[in-house]
């Protein structure tokens, strides 16, 4: 038996059926599209997005070094995210649909990274000795001061402390205690002579840190 394929208007079929048309230019300017706001999701987080990204194109293992010489190998880690649209949702709502799973994926998908993130960060503090364990105290001056102190602060040329680079990360419902408690810091005479104190000595150790610089370049 032999079939005989029908063409009629752009649509063609088999024994008589027609078939939808297809327009693999237009999906693939929508899934162009889609991943665009894709990663505009991923960068807009207030964590990741401030993270310099490289891409690699090759290679399962990288290298990493500190201020002190000291080289981590580690391996690449996959972060695979999947997710679905069902049919009658493309029916019903065309490409919204997709925007919205792929709106859903990218919460999942900063989740993950959130996770990697701060295991990648635990494991380097306690590797160096930067690790503040609070013991379970509250949140405090002491503990903030506790904190600078373990961290490398950077100055600028008129001498002011440079924090851009810092942050600090924590739930929202931590941050709703913490902020009214650390703007009273910003009264507190005692807080201040002890933050004042604590910069001078960064500041000295920040002139040594560029002095050898200097000499080494």
């Amino acid at each position: 038996m032999r079939t005989r394929a029908i063409r009629d208007n752009g649509m063609s079929g088999i024994h008589g059926t027609s078939m939808l048309p297809d327009f693999p230019r237009i999906k693939e300017r929508l899934l162009r599209l889609a991943f665009i706001g894709y990663r505009r999701r991923i960068n807009a987080d207030g964590l990741i997005g401030q993270i310099a990204a490289m891409p690699y194109f090759e290679g399962e293992q990288f290298a990493s070094g500190d201020v002190e010489w000291h080289i981590e190998e580690s391996p690449a880690e996959v972060k695979a995210i999947s997710y679905e649209i069902q049919r009658s949702a493309i029916i019903d709502r065309g490409p919204a649909a997709l925007v919205e799973s792929l709106e859903n994926a990218a919460q999942i998908h900063l989740k993950e990274l959130h996770e990697l993130l701060f295991r990648k960060h635990s494991e380097a503090t306690e590797r160096v000795g930067n690790a503040v364990d609070a013991l379970g105290r509250p949140f405090s001056a002491d503990l903030y001061l506790e904190m600078l102190e373990k961290i490398q602060i950077d100055f600028d040329a008129s001498g002011r402390p440079d924090t851009s680079g810092a942050r600090l990360v924590m739930h929202p419902d931590v941050a709703e205690r913490v902020i009214p408690l650390m703007q009273q810091w910003e009264n507190d005479e005692d807080f201040q002579r002890r933050y004042r104190d604590l910069m001078l000595r960064k500041r000295d150790e920040w002139r040594d840190r560029e002095s050898n610089r200097k000499l080494v370049d």
